[in-house]
């Protein structure tokens, strides 16, 4: 079962604990660092990067204050708070991070309050799209292991290439690419992270799960 070392958790226990401006704030100084076009507006963060697909995540979550305790089981690789925890999305947060400090420099959008109507995503989209070259985006926002939502993205090629990485289709309501997508024009799916029991306070982060669907995406 895959953990995480002392520098995963100590990030990942980092994203959950900041509220919404401060992770917006944090993460556009760390792009920036990163890419060499970072475009910050006040409902999303967009990176250009040089692999023709975008990482998607949305920064909030849906509890008011932040988890003031954190906990971990090492041993059966889950974490979970007793305030909730905001693993949706910050699962996906963490996993664009990871992969950027992998080496990989995908397109990267960040969006503000998906959780009340997706406002960074519609906000994003009163814009032409920011990119040259896009061949698809992947959003980090799906409960459990294996699913991979498309929502109203008709392209059985698409699905099939999907599903060869070991995910599953599965249907969902929304999420920031059925907003995005259909605007550009552009293929998108959302992929599971690892969170359970979402919008609850009982919300947990199975931590092999989400390393797996990392892996998958930078294969």
């Amino acid at each position: 079962m895959k953990v995480l070392n002392e520098r995963e958790y100590g990030l990942l226990e980092r994203i959950v604990s900041l509220s919404q401006s401060e992770l917006k704030a944090t993460l556009a100084q760390y792009l920036k660092g990163k890419y060499k076009k970072v475009i910050v507006e006040k409902e999303y963060i967009v990176a250009v990067g040089d692999i023709p697909v975008a990482l998607v995540a949305h920064m909030d979550t849906v509890f008011y204050n932040q988890p003031s305790e954190i906990y971990y089981d090492q041993r059966k690789a889950i974490m979970w708070s007793p305030d909730g925890l905001g693993a949706d999305d910050r699962a996906g947060i963490f996993a664009i991070i990871q992969i950027i400090a992998d080496g990989y420099r995908p397109s990267v959008i960040l969006t503000t309050d998906e959780e009340i109507g997706g406002v960074g995503a519609f906000a994003l989209t009163e814009f032409e799209k920011p990119f040259e070259d896009i061949r698809y985006l992947i959003q980090l926002d799906r409960r459990g292991s294996d699913d991979c939502v498309f929502y109203d993205c008709a392209n059985p090629e698409f699905v099939k290439y999907v599903e060869q990485f070991g995910f599953a289709e599965n249907w969902g309501t929304f999420s920031d690419i059925s907003t995005i997508c259909p605007e550009w024009g552009v293929a998108g799916v959302n992929l599971s992270i690892g969170y359970r029991n979402e919008h609850s306070e009982i919300e947990t982060l199975h931590i092999g799960n989400m390393l797996n669907t990392i892996d998958k995406v930078e294969n």
